[in-house]
């Protein structure tokens, strides 16, 4: 469980741009390359950024930090959700819509800042899965 403003303020903003993305289908320092690949991953999922990039890589960094504690992939999913139904209750009703973006938001976090996080102890190397097929999941070889 996370506290404090900036974490607040990091989930909230998360919350806004995936509460955006669902409508269109304390920042942390990433390395350039690192951030432009998370970039083009948000991209290629339809998860608009609109201009809060740094919100965005701080939640990406407390996500790989929330499963390196131990937190499982539904836990962080299910924050995810819940950010999104407080910001915006009225998409409890799209809480699939919904549940897919934050499924494509933590495996594009994990995908460029924690990889290993990737791989489903329960199924093997295939991503995500116990969560549900999710497109976009990508393995870096």
């Amino acid at each position: 469980m996370r506290t404090g403003i900036t974490s607040l303020a990091a989930l909230v903003s998360a919350s806004v741009v995936l509460t955006a993305a669902i409508i269109c289908a304390g920042a942390a320092s990433a390395d350039p390359s690192q951030e432009d690949q998370f970039v083009a991953l948000l991209e290629q999922d339809q998860i608009p950024l609109i201009d809060n990039l740094p919100a965005l890589v701080a939640r990406a960094h407390q996500i790989c930090h929330e499963l390196d504690g131990g937190t499982s992939v539904e836990a962080v999913v299910n924050e995810e959700m819940n950010g999104i139904f407080e910001d915006k209750p009225a998409y409890r009703q799209l809480s699939d819509r919904v549940r897919r973006t934050a499924v494509r938001f933590v495996a594009v976090s994990a995908d460029v800042y924690c990889p290993s996080h990737l791989v489903d102890p329960y199924i093997g190397d295939v991503g995500f899965s116990i969560l549900g097929p999710v497109s976009g999941v990508r393995h870096q070889t």
